[in-house]
């Protein structure tokens, strides 16, 4: 022995070995912990890859099944997948990329539901393109589809042949998901149009030089309205010269002032007042 150690207090080497096991006995608390952890988390990764732990039914809410389908694939998710991986955030946005879904969420439903909630757009008028297809947009001018050919409808026949959507006659400058930018008057002139008055109305047109927009009637017949605006008015007038009219002797009605209407007729035909 050294004389260092021989001249150890007792008492201070007693105290060393208490701090020495306290320190093991900590080391050991903590691996013990982490082990625990470890054997948790693996047990839980086991579970997940199991069928204890699959997607058992994906629920689609806010479409019809026609278009189902269309959800799941675009989703990406099947049943029999792990519900722990189910990736929702991406199947929502591409579930929200489709032109015709204005949003989307997709949820886990634990323990074994994975549910998609959507908000389609609704389509509110149609848009016969160059290409001779007719495409579909909403009330915020976004193309969502196109109208299948055999629901297109003859001119004459108005928007009855499209399941009651009206025409707009304007160029066509959109694409399938993308904004209409020429459709904004028309589709204020739709939005504000009585039902009463759809029947009369083949096509809302638009003047591309100056925005004006104005109705081309069954018949032919056609009404100008002049800027968007004061659209309430205007077509109140509109059902008022129609409600004494012979359309068949209508040529063309003015109602850019709606309070003075003014009408040029064929001829010949009775002379009318309004």
């Amino acid at each position: 022995m050294t004389p260092a150690t021989l001249n150890i207090d007792p008492r201070i080497r007693a105290r060393r070995v208490a701090v020495l096991r306290a320190q093991g006995r900590r080391r050991l608390r903590i691996l013990l912990v982490l082990g625990f952890a470890l054997l948790a988390a693996a047990a839980g990764w086991g579970v997940s890859l199991t069928p204890v732990m699959d997607v058992d039914r994906i629920a689609i809410a806010g479409v019809d099944s026609s278009r189902a389908d269309e959800i799941l694939r675009s989703s990406q998710m099947e049943a029999g997948m792990p519900m722990l991986f189910a990736d929702v955030e991406l199947a929502s946005s591409s579930i929200a990329a489709l032109p015709w879904i204005k949003s989307a969420r997709v949820r886990r439903d634990w323990p074994a539901t994975l549910r998609i909630d959507v908000v389609p757009r609704v389509p509110v008028a149609v848009v016969p393109t160059e290409d001779g297809r007719t495409a579909l947009i909403d009330a915020s001018a976004y193309v969502i589809g196109w109208l299948p050919s055999s629901e297109g409808g003859a001119a004459s026949e108005g928007g009855a042949a499209r399941g009651g959507l009206l025409e707009l006659s304007v160029p066509f400058n959109g694409s399938l998901g993308a904004i209409h930018t020429d459709a904004d008057g028309p589709l204020a002139v739709v939005a504000a149009m009585p039902a009463d008055l759809r029947p009369w109305v083949r096509a809302v047109t638009l003047d591309p030089s100056d925005g004006d927009v104005g109705l081309e009637l069954l018949g032919g017949a056609a009404v100008m309205l002049g800027e968007p605006i004061l659209l309430d008015n205007k077509l109140s007038a509109v059902r008022a010269v129609l409600a004494g009219a012979d359309l068949d002797c209508i040529t063309e009605m003015d109602v850019t002032m709606p309070d003075i209407a003014t009408v040029t007729r064929h001829r010949p035909c009775p002379p009318q007042l309004f």
